[in-house]
């Protein structure tokens, strides 16, 4: 039972687009060399809700997905539409917790038309795919990395995004491949 690998889950929360969940849960199980499943989709729980900022608490979306968990070795990341936040940031794009293995990211400041600049649809999904793989790095023990070209560099800004490449670094890689 040891030997077995973990098995990275993507859950879909409040209204996504499937086609998008499918491409991605596709495209990230190859990076960690994991199988992914697709849970079906599940409501963000409502007492997430912070009326007054009218934003989303990640952890308690956090604490919903570790209910979910088949097993304590899976990685749980949900992928929604809604405004995040933690209590000391103004929003956040993503969240992961390695001791719960589960991980939230947020397409709301993914989309063009946030920054009021004409919607590009274009940009959304390789936003969405960078942000996946930093936040499942770190379900796999991975610190942020310094070099801004890597996809587990930490981005502040949509443009930090939009530079790093959607792999690894060779550090990165290295020390991914030793944990996983």
């Amino acid at each position: 039972m040891g030997l077995l690998k973990s098995k990275i889950v993507v859950a879909p929360m409040g209204e996504i687009e499937f086609p998008m969940i499918t491409r991605l849960a596709a495209e990230i199980g190859p990076v960690f060399n994991r199988s992914v499943d697709i849970l079906k989709g599940m409501q963000l729980p409502t007492e997430a809700h912070n009326v007054v900022r009218n934003q989303y608490y990640a952890l308690v979306i956090l604490a919903k997905l570790e209910r979910t968990k088949s097993n304590p070795r899976e990685k749980v990341i949900a992928v929604c539409e809604e405004d995040l936040y933690l209590p000391d940031e103004n929003y956040i794009l993503g969240h992961a917790d390695v001791l719960s293995g589960t991980a939230v990211v947020s397409l709301y400041h993914f989309r063009q038309e946030f920054y009021g600049l004409p919607e590009d649809d274009s940009k959304i999904y390789p936003r969405l795919f960078k942000e996946t793989a930093h936040q499942v790095g770190h379900l796999f023990n991975l610190s942020e990395c310094r070099n801004p070209k890597c996809v587990n560099y930490f981005s502040q800004m949509m443009l930090d995004i939009d530079n790093k490449q959607d792999r690894f670094c060779d550090i990165c890689r290295r020390q991914l491949t030793g944990m996983v």
